[in-house]
């Protein structure tokens, strides 16, 4: 039973650590797309070329606001998360494993 429970807060804070990287990988990501808007920027088009390029866009790739950072709210959950008891505790204290 330790061992299940023990497994499944691994896994636990496994998956929050992916979420983590996900989080971090999204907002390094939006953060060279704004970069590289900028350095595009230097480019001009008249009215018409613009006019076409904006109803040419899919609405996935239209600009959006940037999503709001979840890092920090994830890190304090991870640090304040309890850590598992270790397995080997519980032979010592004479149970047995099934």
């Amino acid at each position: 039973m330790n061992d299940a429970i023990t497994q499944m807060d691994q896994v636990t804070q496994q998956n929050a650590a992916l979420v983590e990287e996900a989080a971090a990988a999204a907002e390094s990501m939006q953060e060279q797309s704004a970069k590289l808007a900028d350095v595009v920027s230097v480019f001009k088009l008249d009215a018409s070329q613009m006019a076409m390029q904006a109803r040419a866009l899919p609405p996935a790739l239209r600009p959006r606001r940037p999503a709001p950072a979840v890092r920090a709210p994830v890190r304090k959950a991870l640090a304040a998360a309890p850590k598992p008891a270790v397995a080997a505790s519980t032979k010592a204290e004479g149970w047995e494993e099934f």
